[in-house]
């Protein structure tokens, strides 16, 4: 499938269609995304078609892949409004120029019983056993709703409803991908050529998930945050972060890579560099500077937040006390509720030390001072 997609692309004979789905599960994407992202901006630059698909109705279901148990039913109201910020998030990397932004309300939103039955009679319940996950709960005993079953079969109609001529995904996207190259054969049209993309790790070493926002490092993360992040990760993970989360050309990588293993490149300062480079390509090389100062005076030199003259300074109106989630979007510290709940849920959140939770309210008096995140501060003046 490689082979047929570097055929196609050396061939110049048409323009591809290349397609990637994401399912807003949460209101944000992170640095694994970008990953692909950029690669399809690559691709767009060469006069090539992306369509960039918002599962509004998969996310519904919820993508049974690398889950032991059943993901509950969202509501449509909570997957648009993360939706929307996903619309807004893929033209940071993503320029507008040949891409498309799909909703799967344009095919799902008019199929109706027959067209689900027609779709389903494609497979086996076999086949779509076979997969990885499901034969684990088998294993264990573990229900599977059918909801799960049909899944596969949803995304694998997103490329017919499409037509796409490339499919992008992750390693854990590789078996629905796979059943959207054979849907596409059985009603007639050339299979997709299949194009998959690692993994990203969070700081927690584990997969980079919309599920643990505290262990992500968001697009939408301020400078200081995205560079502190990086600090973060264990050293282990970074060649795979210099590979995959960097735009830094393969022979730079490498020779940074033999420095770090022939012990010419201290660890840290591999991992600084790594830090500027990636905040440098979120947001810009002046800006990466910044932080990396911002990030030298609170922990290279060893300042507790309180003793740094130029920690972060908000200043906020309020009357009498404001809940956690909101004083964070009111002080620019989260771009979104969403985004403020996210890190709050995920123990992300210290008000003069000690960790907030959704019950939270900071009264009007003081400067406080709220940590979010690992190593951002910022001190709140009241007016």
């Amino acid at each position: 499938m490689l082979g047929d997609l570097r055929a196609l692309l050396a061939s110049g004979e048409r323009q591809l269609r290349i397609k990637q789905g994401f399912d807003p599960t949460s209101a944000n994407l992170h640095l694994g995304h970008a990953i692909s992202l950029r690669k399809l901006r690559k691709l767009s630059q060469w006069g090539h078609e992306v369509v960039l698909i918002v599962g509004d109705w998969t996310t519904q279901i919820g993508d049974p892949t690398d889950k032991d148990l059943s993901r509950p039913l969202r509501s449509r109201d909570e997957v648009m409004q993360n939706a929307q910020t996903y619309l807004d998030q893929f033209h940071l990397i993503v320029p507008r120029e040949n891409t498309r932004v799909v909703l799967q309300d344009e095919w799902y939103g008019t199929f109706g019983l027959r067209d689900v039955i027609q779709l389903t009679a494609r497979f086996t319940a076999q086949q779509i056993l076979a997969r990885e996950e499901f034969r684990k709960r088998l294993e264990k005993k573990t229900a599977i709703p059918i909801k799960d079953l049909i899944y596969p079969l949803l995304q694998a109609y997103d490329s017919v409803a499409i037509e796409a001529d490339v499919e992008f995904g992750g390693t854990d996207q590789l078996f629905n991908i796979l059943t959207g190259r054979e849907l596409q054969q059985q009603v007639g049209q050339p299979p997709q050529s299949v194009f998959i993309v690692e993994l990203l790790e969070g700081l927690d070493g584990e997969k980079m998930s919309k599920s643990k926002p505290a262990q992500s490092i968001w697009l939408v993360d301020p400078p200081h945050e995205v560079y502190g992040k990086v600090m973060a990760i264990e050293d282990k993970l970074m060649s795979h972060y210099f590979e995959w989360a960097t735009e830094l050309p393969m022979s730079e990588v490498q020779a940074t890579l033999r420095a770090i293993a022939s012990r010419e490149l201290h660890p840290r300062d591999a991992k600084r560099k790594l830090a500027r480079t990636i905040t440098a390509e979120l947001h810009s090389a002046a800006a990466a500077e910044e932080a990396e100062r911002d990030f030298d005076r609170i922990h290279k030199e060893k300042a507790a937040p309180s003793e740094v003259e130029d920690v972060r300074e908000v200043r906020v109106d309020g009357a009498k006390e404001i809940p956690i989630v909101d004083l964070l979007v009111m002080a620019k510290l989260r771009p979104s509720r969403s985004t403020a709940r996210q890190l709050v849920e995920g123990r992300g959140v210290k008000v003069d030390g000690s960790t907030a939770s959704l019950d939270t309210s900071v009264p009007v008096k003081g400067e406080p001072v709220v940590q979010y995140g690992k190593r951002n501060y910022a001190r709140i003046r009241f007016r």
